[in-house]
């Protein structure tokens, strides 16, 4: 259904360039990576630039669309509460002379509001989508336009956004996928990265205390065990090894322990581990439970809230491991320390034996968010231009970068943040800076250069990345994109909302001892019959769907 979805859009997009009868368009900013898909790609890109220039304005006389976003709270307390306020927008108006009629639900509020936005008979022009922030239409995107509350984008985008669909030909196969609804339409239209970004998180050591103990860097559960243990014995640290529960499932990869608290696959086969490595996780929650007894894991690990790093462990010289971001150590950890000798270096996953090779890690997807646009939308020919010019390379310049002479300047042919943005007058940090003078950075509707974010990063600090990154990102990747139908988003809902909660009570209880290992092969009789299969043959009909 994908594949045909997609052939009729390229056959679209050549109609609609030999009508135009235009020439190529400039490329657009950046490159595809390493996750460019093969000719067909290559073939909408070609057709899509060939349908003709966007020019600006996009009207003679100001026009006004309605657009429904979620709350940045960030942003709207830096803006007065509207995003007209910020510069980058009133930029933005002045160049397209189209005005944003902005509609912003209070922060938390966004699911229940946009589920409201059904019953009011009053949908804005344009609306944000996440199916992770769990803003969608609840019988899925086909439904929607079925149902009359979506626009049918196919048909659309070849003329009034090309650009998008050059830079949505450079993405991934997984994203060209996710771009079609298996009714075989095109409904969202989604940010998408210029460039394949490498895992941005995972665990970081004081480097320091390796050095000052004499450790090499540890690669098997052994290593981290004597280092933790040393760290224990010489610092007198209360919490060796510190994060949260979500984080610290991760260091079952080593193990082959994958995903225990969602999915994985395999050659194609979707898998559980509480199913499908039963003993790998009995052997996994054996180790956590002794290295919590021997006070080698922070006792407060199952309550933390500290998701990217506890700053009051780390200043106080209490923990020597934590999971966190690139960002964190420069920007957080090491302000926050009165030793001027403190340093942190990454550590891949911990393995069973040198030289294994991991399996599992965080896959950064090439995009997140999308746009939808209602079917009640008076001039969605406009809306669509307003979105494509952000993947138009002067566009996306502007998008990510701001105004070039005030928040940027070219140099050696590539854009640099002025101080407005890396050293703000008004105290402002790069990131509360780049929500005002630039597109916001986890907004739909861009073509997205997430290497900015680097000019505020030491090459050292971005260098944890490559460690992190280091896995086979195909061997038991599930991907995110792919979608349960109504029936069976119903079906998984009743099942995995009470079956979810027991498998992360239980699991907890046997690292902290609370409930003996004893009672494991118990505990898997339990999960078996809360229908934890059925849950698999759901995901495995999603996956299937997708792999079309």
């Amino acid at each position: 259904m994908k594949k045909k979805g997609i052939a009729l859009l390229l056959s679209l997009i050549m109609t609609s360039s030999v009508i135009a009868g235009c020439g190529s368009a400039a490329n657009e900013a950046g490159n595809s990576g390493s996750n460019q898909t093969a000719s067909t790609a290559t073939t909408a890109g070609d057709a899509a630039v060939e349908s003709g220039e966007l020019t600006l304005p996009l009207s003679d006389k100001k026009e006004t669309i309605t657009v429904w976003m979620a709350n940045d709270t960030t942003a709207m307390a830096k803006n007065g509460g509207d995003y007209n306020n910020n510069p980058f927008y009133q930029e933005l108006e002045a160049r397209t002379n189209v005005h944003v009629d902005w509609q912003v639900p209070a922060a938390q509020t966004e699911s229940e509001q946009f589920n409201l936005l059904f019953t009011s008979g009053n949908l804005p022009d344009l609306m944000y989508y996440s199916t992770t922030s769990n803003i969608v239409y609840k019988d899925g995107l086909d439904a929607a336009v079925e149902d009359g509350y979506f626009l049918d984008l196919t048909d659309l985008l070849p003329k009034y956004a090309p650009h998008y669909l050059e830079a949505l030909s450079k993405s991934s196969e997984n994203v060209q996928k996710a771009a079609v609804t298996d009714g075989g339409r095109y409904v969202q239209i989604y940010s998408i990265l210029q460039t394949s970004q490498p895992s941005f998180f995972g665990y970081v050591v004081r480097q320091d205390w390796l050095d000052e103990c004499g450790l090499s860097t540890p690669v098997t559960y052994d290593d981290w065990e004597n280092m933790l243990r040393t760290f224990k014995e010489k610092y007198g640290a209360t919490a060796p090894l510190s994060t949260v529960s979500t984080f610290l499932w991760n260091l079952g990869y080593g193990m082959g322990v994958y995903n225990i608290m969602d999915f994985y696959q395999e050659d194609g086969k979707v898998k559980q581990a509480l199913l499908d490595e039963p003993e790998n996780v009995r052997k996994f929650l054996t180790l956590l439970n002794k290295w919590y007894k021997e006070g080698l894991l922070d006792p407060d690990f199952a309550s933390s809230t500290a998701f990217w790093g506890d700053s009051v462990l780390i200043s106080n010289n209490n923990t020597g491991v934590t999971c966190t971001m690139y960002t964190m150590p420069a920007a957080l950890f090491l302000p926050s320390m009165n030793d001027d000798n403190a340093s942190f270096t990454a550590l891949q996953n911990p393995v069973e034996n040198a030289g294994d090779k991991l399996k599992a890690g965080y896959v950064v997807p090439d995009t997140n968010a999308s746009w939808v646009i209602s079917a009640d939308c008076k001039n969605p020919e406009l809306v669509l231009k307003w979105i494509d010019y952000l993947y138009t390379e002067e566009g996306a310049l502007f998008g990510n970068y701001g105004k070039e002479g005030e928040t940027f300047n070219m140099v050696d042919g590539k854009p640099v943040f002025t101080d407005v943005i890396s050293n703000n007058a008004d105290g402002l940090s790069y990131d509360e800076a780049m929500r005002l003078y630039t597109y916001e950075p986890s907004w739909p509707g861009i073509y997205y250069d997430w290497e900015r974010e680097l000019q505020f990063v030491s090459e050292d600090d971005f260098k944890m990345c490559y460690t992190w990154n280091d896995f086979d990102h195909d061997a038991t990747y599930y991907p995110s994109y792919a979608s349960l139908t109504l029936e069976e988003t119903a079906e998984y809902s009743d099942i995995f909302s009470d079956l979810s909660t027991y498998i992360q009570e239980n699991l907890l209880s046997f690292v902290t001892g609370s409930k003996s290992l004893d009672e494991y092969d118990d505990f898997l009789a339990t999960v078996k019959s809360m229908n934890l299969e059925r849950v698999v043959e759901l995901k495995q009909s999603a996956l299937d769907r997708f792999n079309k």
